[in-house]
């Protein structure tokens, strides 16, 4: 199937995004280290660890999905594909992407009045006081770019490309 405009270009920064969250990932691997070589050879507790953790988290998932489902590296099961992938039915695939990104758009606008919330509320975490929400507001940019993903599939599914004749 043919890109769309700009489709290569909106996957390189997802592929940029998703990198980050290898990188943050990375991160997490050698904090999990650090603190597991701290806690025995010295007796000490890493405080905090658990909620760095959470926190790691929350990006690693944020960024990485978008780029996951654009390039359908999330697990499917393929139970009704074969009744289903029919080019008459290819409505039902349209309809179940738009509302899927209707409820992720709807996640990314909640998440980020929360958010705001969340910074006039000073939230931070207990341990270290660190501020929540610029990991909320990671979290509503990539529900709002897994949306988009989702619509960019809908357009697919709805307008096909058509059958070129083989060459000679």
């Amino acid at each position: 199937m043919a890109p769309l405009r700009g489709e290569r270009a909106f996957e390189r920064v997802l592929r940029a995004l998703a990198y980050g969250g290898g990188a943050v990932l990375l991160g997490l691997m050698a904090m999990v280290v650090y603190e597991v070589a701290v806690r025995y050879v010295f007796r000490l507790p890493f405080l905090g660890g658990f909620e760095m953790t959470e926190l790691a988290m929350v990006l690693i998932v944020a960024l990485g999905l978008p780029y996951c489902a654009m390039t359908g590296g999330h697990v499917a099961v393929d139970v009704f594909s074969p009744v289903l992938d029919r080019p008459r039915l290819r409505w039902i695939t349209v309809a179940v992407h738009l509302a899927g990104a209707g409820l992720l758009a709807a996640v990314a606008w909640r998440t980020t009045l929360y958010a705001m919330g969340s910074y006039r509320w000073g939230d931070a975490t207990n341990m270290m006081a660190i501020p929540k929400y610029p990991f909320q507001l990671v979290t509503a940019v990539g529900a709002a770019l897994f949306a988009l993903v989702l619509l960019l599939q809908a357009w697919k599914a709805a307008f096909p490309p058509l059958p070129t004749d083989p060459a000679p």
